[in-house]
């Protein structure tokens, strides 16, 4: 089976948490399914920025990134965390394999704006090399930072790693992704949705009751399940153990 774990930057420097993850991933591995560990890192490049002195602005969710800052969020995806990440599952006997989608044009992305809006450097994945990465995913765990190769300039763009998760999903055609999040699901009125479609999205968001980075999430697990992917949740660490064991957990996003 294929699988699509994303990771959020919000749990990332949480020893525990991969430890927790590292565990599952090697469960996984020795079933023989074939994982992709997707990372963001947002946390940790908002320090990074401001340890340089640059502000951090956000447009519904999305990262504004300009030349200078897509420098820093690149150091921070592409080496520190995502070696980080592959040092702990190679500790815990995991054949990890770390990479941006630069390497091997893993990911190929086009400019965007968003909601009409310039968001400097930002991209879209229209493309994933499915044939290296069917080849990589053979032998190991892959551990993808979301930075992508831009489809005109072949230089990098800053993905929302919650979409790169879903565009790798879709075209892999993955029977399961799961975006691993700090709460155990959607959550309204106090209570965790066992399920969401885009009506039941729309009107959440409309009411305030999903907002921030919770947008993007479910945003990209509905273009996960309409574009090839067969299931997609939102949950915690948690919740992905029951998951993958066969029992009930977090929020499925429907199409």
């Amino acid at each position: 089976m294929r699988i699509v774990l994303k990771i959020g930057g919000n749990e990332i420097d949480d020893g525990d948490f991969l430890s927790r993850v590292a565990a599952l991933v090697g469960k996984l591995q020795k079933a023989n399914h074939h994982v992709v560990l997707v990372h963001g890192g947002g946390k940790e490049i908002t320090g990074l920025l401001d340890k340089l002195g640059i502000e951090t602005r956000f447009v519904n969710g999305l990262r504004y990134t300009d030349a200078r800052s897509l420098d820093a969020v690149e150091m921070m995806l592409s080496g520190s965390i995502n070696k980080r990440l592959v040092r702990t599952l190679q500790q815990s006997g995991v054949s990890a394999l770390g990479m941006s989608g630069i390497d091997g044009k893993l990911l190929t992305a086009e400019k965007i704006t968003r909601d009409g809006e310039d968001i400097g450097l930002v991209g879209e994945v229209s493309a994933v090399n499915v044939q290296l990465l069917e080849s990589l995913l053979s032998s190991h765990v892959v551990v993808l930072s979301p930075i992508s190769a831009d489809k005109t300039s072949g230089g990098p763009l800053n993905v929302n790693a919650d979409y790169a998760a879903a565009a790798v999903a879709s075209f892999l055609a993955s029977e399961l992704i799961i975006f691993l999040s700090n709460v155990p699901g959607v959550i309204n009125e106090g209570n965790v949705l066992q399920k969401i479609d885009e009506k039941e999205f729309d009107a959440l968001k409309e009411n305030g009751v999903i907002t921030g980075g919770m947008v993007p999430k479910i945003e990209a697990a509905l273009r996960a399940v309409k574009d090839g992917a067969k299931i997609a949740f939102i949950t915690d660490a948690s919740g992905t153990e029951q998951i993958i064991s066969g029992r009930n957990a977090g929020t499925q996003v429907a199409a």
